[in-house]
């Protein structure tokens, strides 16, 4: 008969406990596991829409061209390049010219402002939205008939 020596049998039960429990503990520190794909952080409407008024750069690094809309004249339409991008400094709710009227709109994810003169011809809309956790202009239309 082979006798076992107890105390060696739980020292072996305890050392495996531990290690199992050091290993667990450890895992998710390493982002091996316990670590979902968190989407980004929403970047703030307020301060992009104020940054993208007050730095050229950074408006234009902000919009894909060619951009969907364009600019539409009694003489023809022209899509948004680059070249021909009329830099927005005045933010929407900035315009307290009463000869315009303004109108805009917020959602989670999208901000629409529309901007036009009454029985005049002219209208302007630009669409902005939240792709990847940033603020991006999507749609601009200038309509000058």
């Amino acid at each position: 008969m082979i006798f076992k020596n107890p105390t060696s049998s739980l020292s072996n039960v305890l050392f495996i406990c531990i290690l199992l429990l050091s290993i667990i503990t450890l895992l998710p520190s390493c982002g091996l596991i316990g670590k979902a794909d968190k989407p980004p952080a929403a970047e703030d409407f307020d301060l992009f829409y104020l940054r993208f008024h007050n730095d050229p750069d950074f408006q234009l690094s902000r919009i894909d061209f060619p951009l969907e809309g364009g600019l539409v004249q009694s003489h023809g339409e022209e899509l948004w390049t680059p070249e021909n991008w009329p830099i927005m400094k005045v933010p929407v709710w900035d315009i307290n010219d009463p000869e315009y009227s303004v109108d805009y709109k917020q959602t989670e994810v999208e901000f629409i402002q529309r901007i036009w003169i009454e029985n005049s011809g002219f209208i302007s809309e630009y669409r902005f939205r939240l792709i990847d956790g940033k603020w991006m202009l999507v749609y601009a239309l200038e309509q000058n008939l």
